[in-house]
């Protein structure tokens, strides 16, 4: 059950296409990081509806394999998937609101109802539904409520942390007291897109690292459509890429999910 608690929390966690890479300018200066933080705000990805097919690929030490799919997201509310060993059969039916999370396992002919601690608990990562929802956008994983961040150059992009550089070294010499979250980003400085952000704990040793190579315009914005997800506790390493295809933000969505009276129901 952990592992599969843990693949559906990869699951959700992501979604992408490919397309063009933006050249960034040559950079000499970054703006303040408030300045900043307005502008990678107001290049949030908005939408009402979200649908695309997906594939991916997961990693562990324990296994690796590909699998495709469909996603439909209704903002702030709804996030469904359907997933497939890749051979068009469906595995199992996935449907999160902001409470709870719900997987249908076809194969298994079994359900269960769970929470965001189950999936943080296993993903050893504090997980939400608007932190998911953020992933699968491309958007902040911070809400930035934090008095102070840092800004600056970094590889032809811009950085936005919630330490600088030296507050870093500190902490990490010092780990006992690093019990706090930890945010650091790569922006994009044509779109304020980001190219990558992280969330870090140095003090449990828990690290989970996204990466967002493509974009392509919908809806006169632009959505990441190559991610790449790491997440790293301890020693322990899971990787998943995803893609996505058929991408549609027009649409008005429904989000089926009826268990059969003859699944069972696991706790």
């Amino acid at each position: 059950m952990n592992r599969l608690l843990l693949f559906i929390s990869l699951a959700l966690l992501l979604t992408s296409c490919r397309s063009s890479k933006i050249t960034a300018p040559t950079l000499s200066k970054a703006p303040k990081a408030d300045l900043l933080i307005d502008s990678v705000m107001a290049s949030h990805f908005d939408f009402d509806w979200l649908s695309a097919k997906i594939s991916g690929k997961f990693i562990s030490e324990e296994q690796s394999f590909s699998f495709k799919g469909n996603i439909k997201v209704r903002k702030d509310s709804l996030i469904w998937m359907t997933l497939s060993p890749g051979l068009g059969v469906e595995l199992g039916r996935i449907l999160m609101d902001q409470d709870s999370i719900r997987f249908m396992n076809r194969l298994e002919k079994s359900y269960f109802v769970g929470s965001y601690s189950d999936l943080s608990e296993n993903l050893h990562s504090e997980l939400s539904f608007e932190r998911i929802q953020s992933l699968l956008l491309g958007n902040p994983l911070s809400n930035f409520e934090q008095k102070k961040y840092y800004s600056d150059v970094r590889e032809g992009a811009f950085s936005l942390n919630s330490v600088s550089a030296k507050q870093l070294k500190k902490l990490e010499r010092n780990t006992k007291k690093a019990t706090i979250e930890l945010f650091f980003s790569s922006v994009n400085p044509q779109t304020y897109r980001l190219n990558a952000q992280i969330i870090r704990n140095i003090s449990l040793q828990q690290e989970m690292r996204v990466a967002y190579e493509d974009f392509e315009p919908h809806k006169n914005q632009m959505l990441a459509e190559s991610i790449d997800l790491s997440i790293l506790s301890g020693e322990k390493l899971v990787k998943m890429s995803l893609s996505y295809s058929k991408v549609n933000t027009e649409k008005e969505l429904k989000f089926p999910f009826k268990v059969p009276k003859s699944y069972e129901n696991i706790h």
